[in-house]
């Protein structure tokens, strides 16, 4: 179960990579990629082709002025926003196959590893509370996990299911 899992993630990363040629037709440029709005409406944040991987933007919804905030050899993908619309989370791969959530500065454009593990973590969405719930594969299978912006009290949500 976890390797089809981890086949079905894979393939998923590898649609937005090509295009999403497989949804059918012709293969098309991935812009304005996993679109997310933020908390006050005013600005989207998405994916699309940065010079040498896939890289998060935000554009100003008013003035269509957009504005990108990675700049690296290494994919970015599923932004949330903060709770404040101050920061944003994602997932990306530093090392071959090692996917962990990050959180960026909006403003500033810093950086913050939150996860460090080896497992695949996956899908970070940011709670009201101002957690970010994430999935991982740590162990022997799939869960759900929570984790502060600053990186303390990492907690497993899930359990294991009859």
């Amino acid at each position: 179960m976890v390797k089809t899992t981890k086949a079905f993630l894979l393939l998923a990363l590898g649609a937005l990579a090509g295009g999403c040629a497989f949804l059918g037709g012709e293969e098309k440029p991935v812009d304005f990629w996993q679109p997310v709005l933020s908390p006050d409406g005013t600005t989207l944040a998405y994916i699309a082709k940065g010079e040498n991987s896939y890289e998060l933007f935000v554009m100003d919804l008013e003035t269509r002025q957009e504005r990108q905030l990675t700049d690296n050899k290494f994919d970015e993908v599923y932004p949330s926003w903060s709770p404040d619309g101050k920061k944003l989370a994602y997932m990306a791969a530093q090392e071959e196959e090692n996917w962990d959530i990050f959180v960026i500065d909006v403003d500033t454009g810093e950086v913050f590893r939150l996860t460090s593990d080896p497992a695949i973590d996956a899908n970070p969405t940011w709670a009201p509370t101002g957690e970010i719930v994430f999935n991982s594969d740590r162990g022997d299978r799939w869960g759900a996990y929570a984790i502060r912006p600053d990186g303390s009290d990492l907690r497993e949500l899930s359990f294991v299911r009859p």
